[in-house]
């Protein structure tokens, strides 16, 4: 049987890459509000982890992910962008130890609109080895 996991982080997923600001020295850095949904996002999977009765170790096996986001308006939106917004937050929090291909196996996105209710629901399965 494949273990999975489901979690839930509230509120619309900012994308990354174009919430970045440049400093005075020419550096790129997220801007303070991707910053501050970073933390929150942290805190939502830290708080939906402690409750699991089974938690995910670092996962550095091949995996398959969807992302369900549902947008909570009708605003244009890169999926793409917040896909990985996503990815570097599973990274950040510590359940994925990277994103890159050998353990990301699949990668599905959903788009969903949910009026006043912006969310993204991830599903995290693990595949028997490739």
């Amino acid at each position: 049987m494949q273990e999975s996991y489901r979690f839930v982080i509230e509120g619309e997923t900012p994308s990354k890459k174009n919430s970045k600001i440049r400093t005075r020295t020419g550096y790129m850095i997220p801007s303070a509000a991707h910053q501050k949904w970073h933390q929150d996002a942290i805190l939502q999977l830290h708080g939906q982890l402690s409750r699991m009765r089974k938690q995910p170790h670092l996962i550095d096996t091949p995996v398959s992910i969807s992302l369900l986001f549902f947008h909570g308006d009708n605003v244009r939106r890169d999926s793409d962008n917040q896909a990985s917004s996503i990815m570097d937050l599973l990274q950040d929090a510590e359940v994925l130890a990277d994103d890159r291909w050998q353990i990301v196996r699949i990668l599905n996105i959903y788009n969903h609109y949910d009026k006043g209710h912006s969310r993204c629901e991830i599903n995290l399965t693990h595949l028997e080895e490739l």
